[in-house]
């Protein structure tokens, strides 16, 4: 935060470019005495005057006279000369339409004692009008489909409707005067953290878990209404949509969208925007190509089913062989490839390769066959340097590698991006 006597000493220019910015973009107000003095255009705009000179000069001239309690809360406003935040006042416009503002008053300081403040709000017309709307005796209450609770300024349940005792279960002597935190929780956030953001934040949303009779639970999409009298919080009002069918069907999307369904691993498409990270990761890492040998004859021999029963048994193979930091590809009907993150040097992929050759050791029981298929494996080890390395290159060396080792019984081929003539042959017996 800038100083005093930095502030000083910026161009008079930008100080004003600045408050001209904010009286555009602010529902702004100035008042001396009842007087305004100034009013931005936003706020001009909203009211529906047309410009600043059909403005009223008195600021009691845009309290409706239709509700005479607002001239008692402006009154208020001003009458203990301290600022005050969310104070909800009802103002009158050009053509006699009410919105309802809910102001921040801010009161300076004046050598001959005027009452001068700057107020500062925002619109909650329609958000007013929902409440009004939701009131416990309205149809829109009653048979609302989102779940509605009515609490206190601390959580206390005053009111519910019928909704929400069908969500949770609970009766409603079990339920109010409780807590509203017991039943809807944000995790990781206490009560207090809720409470302030609600009292803060212009709309206060949040995903939180519901707690049902039973103990079970499920997602719900919160919406919550502070309301505000003469500045101090009221009550709350709370409003929520069960979403946890919504999410079940978006997990199962994003399911489809990232993994292959047969072998659980990263799609093609997913893992090569995964394997750009890992190259600008600047870090030593492998990558293995791996091929189920002979799985197509396998395929010709017995039937496509018993091919998918090969590797998805050899995909939870592998996934319990290796770290839970590797990455695991799908690239092709009987290809993979495995991304392994922090390695420290070519004996390491090594110790790998040797696990995924020993998974594959033990021939795959299913439908009273007992089938042998083993993998060729191709890696490529990349250390940290200067230049980082191309994934395309990394792919077609370890896929090279790959087709090396399949010349030979029980032998990883690999090579050092670095060197990438240079190859080495491991035995993995």
């Amino acid at each position: 935060m800038r100083d005093v006597t930095s502030l000083q000493k910026l161009p008079l220019d930008l100080l004003e470019q600045q408050l001209t910015f904010f009286k555009h973009t602010a529902l702004y107000l100035l008042v001396r005495n009842n007087e305004i003095v100034d009013v931005s255009h936003k706020l001009c705009a909203l009211l529906g005057y047309p410009d600043k000179e059909h403005f009223p000069h008195w600021l009691p001239k845009l309290l409706p006279k239709t509700i005479p309690r607002e001239f008692l809360a402006y009154h208020k406003l001003f009458s203990n000369k301290q600022a005050q935040d969310n104070y909800d006042l009802k103002l009158q416009g050009y053509k006699n339409k009410i919105f309802t503002l809910r102001f921040s008053a801010i009161q300076l300081s004046s050598s001959n004692n005027e009452n001068i403040a700057m107020l500062i709000g925002e619109d909650i017309t329609y958000q007013q009008k929902k409440l009004d709307d939701l009131s416990d005796s309205s149809s829109l209450f009653l048979f609302n489909p989102y779940s509605i609770a009515t609490t206190d300024a601390k959580g206390a349940i005053e009111k519910v409707n019928p909704k929400f005792i069908k969500k949770t279960q609970f009766t409603k002597e079990e339920i109010i005067g409780h807590n509203i935190f017991d039943y809807k929780t944000v995790p990781g956030t206490d009560q207090d953290e809720i409470l302030n953001s609600i009292v803060h934040q212009k709309d206060y949303r949040a995903e939180v878990k519901c707690t049902q009779r039973d103990g079970s639970t499920y997602d719900e999409d919160l919406y919550v209404i502070p309301v505000f009298h003469y500045g101090e919080l009221e009550r709350i009002l709370f409003i929520g949509e069960d979403i946890s069918n919504q999410k079940r069907v978006i997990h199962s999307l994003e399911q489809k969208a990232y993994y292959d369904d047969l072998s659980g691993f990263y799609r093609k498409e997913i893992g090569q925007s995964l394997l750009y990270e890992i190259c600008d990761s600047q870090q030593n890492f492998g990558i293995y190509f791996l091929n189920y040998r002979d799985l197509k004859k396998l395929n010709e021999k017995y039937s496509q089913d018993v091919g998918d029963e090969i590797i998805r048994h050899g995909s939870l193979r592998l996934k319990n062989a290796l770290r839970q930091q590797d990455i695991l590809i799908r690239w092709g009907s009987d290809e993979f490839v495995i991304i392994a993150p922090n390695l420290n040097s070519l004996s390491d992929m090594d110790v790998i390769a040797g696990k995924i050759f020993k998974s594959f050791q033990a021939p795959f029981k299913f439908n009273n066959l007992e089938l042998n298929s083993l993998t060729d494996i191709g890696g490529c080890f990349c250390p940290k340097g200067s230049n980082p390395p191309i994934a395309r290159e990394i792919i077609i060396i370890a896929h090279e590698n790959m087709s090396i080792s399949k010349q030979a019984e029980n032998v990883f081929c690999l090579s050092e991006y670095a060197k990438k003539n240079s190859r080495t042959l491991h035995a993995l017996n």
